[in-house]
């Protein structure tokens, strides 16, 4: 074997080990992004349970439903939420709840949920008050 064929061929095995050190990085890097997103997905479910037993445990009130709309709103922006995770809170358009928008990176569509104080027992009539004859 001369010197030129040794050389080529330690070129060209160089070559494809490079390109292949370069796939195999790529592809691992990839496989890491991937499980970053899923853990922030994960995040973001465990946020939204979070919150709904947070707003589940609140003490029962008999009180006005904008009170309670504001408190909901104030027991929510209280939460911890987790890096790559973005909160945006409001009232919503029929003013009768708070809409809760958890935005995760890299995701086109924020994860939407809609809390309404009535339906955990925060505003309305008071409980047993029926207010009917005996």
């Amino acid at each position: 074997m001369s010197l030129i064929e040794l050389v080529t061929g330690s070129v060209v095995f160089l070559s494809a080990a490079g390109s292949s050190l370069q796939l195999w990085a790529l592809a691992g890097a990839a496989a890491v992004a991937e499980q970053r997103q899923q853990e922030r997905l994960e995040q973001a479910e465990v946020a939204l349970a979070r919150a709904e037993a947070t707003l589940r445990g609140l003490a029962p009130s008999a009180g006005d439903c904008t009170t309670a709309t504001a408190e909901l709103l104030q027991a929510l922006a209280a939460q911890p939420l987790a890096p790559g995770l973005a909160r945006q809170l409001e009232v919503s358009a029929s003013g009768d709840g708070v809409v809760l928008r958890l935005a995760v990176a890299g995701e086109p569509e924020p994860r939407q949920r809609l809390y309404v104080p009535a339906a955990f027992g925060r505003c309305g009539p008071a409980p047993g008050g029926g207010g009917g004859t005996p």
